[in-house]
């Protein structure tokens, strides 16, 4: 899906090449039985043949007229959806392409003072993989994605086609291999992070000794680039806006990874998962205010030379120090999915519900970093790529051709499970409200006693943080309690499960750049605290 003007008026005569290998992308998919219909939503002529070939005795799907905006491409989407039902869907083009959404974000609430997540709005692909109508003040009608998508990006304000027909050419190329073709890890974290980030390895059943840290103990950098060649790649670093670097901490910010090194090191079919704070950013290298100006995008780096799809966010991201935390649990999930045979598109999806599911299938609810977060992760690449084969993956069963007619019956059927699974989880999510004056001043005394379940990790670094106990935020959180159709008609209103979330956080400054920390206790209507979180600023 893309938007036909807008591609037109950027590329103008050099269009043709980007449609040769769409036409190229198209053949290769057809060899795996796979049916791609690409189709621009404000080009009459096309929505009209796919009106024709497909549902000829349908309503016909109108074209987007007027601006181009994300909530009518929205609409156009869901015509098409009902009508075509898809397993996939590919939004073609950059933010200037085909616009993301931007939606509220979750934790910019503690506004005076002190100001801690600045991110107003969040740029965010999750309403076009939401099969609700899109409402900007309802947080549940996008937050939990049903559908299985992905977006192929260009170069914003850049006119050079290269950028679609290299990927493309990934796309037509791409071959399932064994799991042991990404035995080899490149992983790295910024050495404040070292704890959750050998969590994370576990996580991914990889050796923790294969973990890097930056800055490192030893001169390990040059090692550190020929372990770029790897094909299966975690980054838990710092990122920035407009910045074509990857960061790690000790006493003072150093380069991890930069756009320029991973140009001359990085094989074809790379994977690649980012907990780095505005990892997936698409901007122009001559941007006014980019950081490493002429530098490409690290997300535009990888999917150029080949990476198979990027996992990242799009603002500041909420990750864990002392353990594993938000960011961290969706991108080492998405990276185990795809070892286990998924597509890049369903592993993205999977990992997402799996973590809000998480907390409804026990009885818990999502703070605020959790909800920005799920905002917040887009996945850039072609969503049907199977990076691992799962014919031949340990425990797998091996099928004749390059598709079975089995198999897409199992992946119809996935889907099925995986819009149920979404509409489940979205009646269970939380309702807030402000506290009242007394509930408020429970602060210090829920402050106090949460702070004893800290990692030791946590505590060490929260002194510099300079977090006030004093300065919070409280919400009243309420929560549809589960009740089996038959019972509700004894119970008349459907009880609810209240409970406190209080919010305490802070900033510190260091070699120009700020990290912010944000902690969480949740407690009962007495202020006897069930949980905490600590989650910080990459």
């Amino acid at each position: 899906m893309t938007v036909k003007r807008r591609l037109e008026h950027k590329y103008g005569a050099k269009l043709q090449q980007i449609n040769t290998a769409i036409q190229a992308w198209i053949n290769a998919d057809a060899k795996r039985r796979i049916c791609t219909v690409h189709v621009a939503v404000d080009d009459s002529a096309a929505m009209l043949k796919v009106w024709r070939d497909y549902f000829p005795k349908a309503r016909r799907v109108r074209p987007v007229s007027g601006k181009v905006t994300a909530p009518k491409i929205k609409r156009a989407i869901a015509d098409l959806w009902n009508r075509l039902s898809p397993d996939y869907l590919v939004l073609f083009g950059g933010h200037d392409i085909v616009p993301m959404f931007e939606v509220d974000n979750p934790s910019n609430f503690l506004s005076s003072p002190p100001v801690v997540d600045r991110d107003r709005k969040l740029a965010t692909d999750n309403p076009y993989a939401s099969s609700k109508i899109f409402r900007p003040r309802d947080i549940s009608s996008y937050l939990v994605s049903d559908r299985v998508i992905g977006r192929i990006p260009d170069m914003m304000h850049s006119g050079d086609p290269a950028w679609l027909v290299d990927y493309l050419e990934t796309a037509s190329r791409w071959a399932s291999n064994p799991l042991s073709f990404y035995r080899e890890t490149y992983a790295i974290c910024s050495s404040e992070m070292t704890t959750a980030g050998r969590d994370s390895m576990q996580y991914l059943s990889k050796p923790v000794s294969d973990l890097l840290i930056s800055p490192p103990a030893r001169d390990i950098r040059r090692s550190a680039r020929n372990r770029l060649s790897a094909r299966l790649h975690l980054i838990k670093c710092h990122g920035n806006p407009l910045d074509a670097t990857f960061w790690g901490k000790g006493k003072r910010f150093v380069r991890a990874i930069t756009s320029a090194t991973l140009k001359a090191h990085l094989k074809p079919a790379t994977l690649v998962g980012t907990m780095c704070c505005y990892g997936a950013q698409i901007f122009s290298p001559h941007a006014k205010h980019a950081r490493s100006h002429g530098r490409w995008p690290i997300a535009s780096t990888y999917l150029r030379k080949g990476a198979l799809g990027f996992v990242g966010s799009t603002r500041m991201a909420w990750l864990g120090q002392g353990a594993m935390a938000s960011a961290d649990w969706i991108v080492a999930d998405y990276l185990n999915r795809i070892l286990e045979g998924a597509s890049i598109g369903r592993a993205f999806l999977e990992s997402k519900q799996k973590f809000a599911g998480y907390y409804t299938a026990k009885g818990r609810v999502l703070d605020r970093k959790k909800e920005k977060t799920m905002i917040e992760y887009v996945l850039l690449g072609d969503p049907s790529i199977h990076p691992v084969d799962p014919s031949i993956h340990p425990g797998g069963s091996r099928m004749a051709g390059p598709e079975s007619d089995l198999v897409a019956q199992e992946r119809r059927q996935r889907r099925v499970v995986l819009s149920r699974r979404a509409e489940q989880v979205c009646k269970l999510l939380p309702r807030r409200a402000r506290a009242t004056p007394a509930q408020r001043s429970m602060a210090k005394d829920v402050f106090k006693r949460a702070r004893r379940t800290f990692w030791k990790d946590d505590i060490k670094e929260l002194k510099q943080f300079r977090i006030k106990s004093a300065v919070v935020c409280v919400e009243k959180v309420y929560t549809s309690l589960y009740i089996e159709p038959e019972a509700r008609s004894n119970l008349g209103a459907i009880p609810n499960r209240q409970s406190l979330q209080f919010y305490w956080g802070g900033k510190r400054l260091r070699d120009g750049q700020t990290q912010i920390c944000l902690i969480t206790a949740e407690t009962d209507l007495k202020g006897n605290v069930l949980r905490t979180s600590v989650g910080y600023s990459s």
